[in-house]
């Protein structure tokens, strides 16, 4: 890859963290439910999400991406599917709210990994 479109990619991915979106959405509400410290771990997460993009862009995965453009887009679509799935089982899942029952706390492990 180019240094040009290196930097291209890494400016984009930097406006793109840095923009309000799910992600955000997630740290704000983790932090405004247990605080900084419970939000550490999720943030290292994010941050080695972003490292790992990064990372894949320098190895040439885009380049690879373009050679073999069928897989790629049926990966892509299989990915869609699943998404697709997911939302709608969480639709269609039933709701057991209880106002009284707060959520546990759980290990900054687990919080990294999820």
């Amino acid at each position: 890859m180019e240094l040009a479109a290196l930097g291209l990619f890494a400016a984009a991915l930097l406006v793109n963290a840095g923009s309000p979106g799910p992600s955000i959405a997630a740290l704000v509400a983790r932090v405004i439910s247990g605080g900084l410290l419970s939000v550490l771990p999720f943030l290292a997460a994010m941050w080695i999400g972003e490292a790992l993009w990064l990372v894949a862009a320098v190895l040439g995965l885009g380049f690879i991406a373009e050679q073999f453009y069928l897989a790629f887009s049926v990966i892509k679509y299989l990915g869609v599917a699943y998404l697709l799935f997911l939302a709608w089982k969480m639709w269609t899942a039933p709701v057991d709210i209880h106002a009284a029952v707060l959520p546990h706390s759980r290990s900054p492990l687990n919080m990294f990994l999820t």
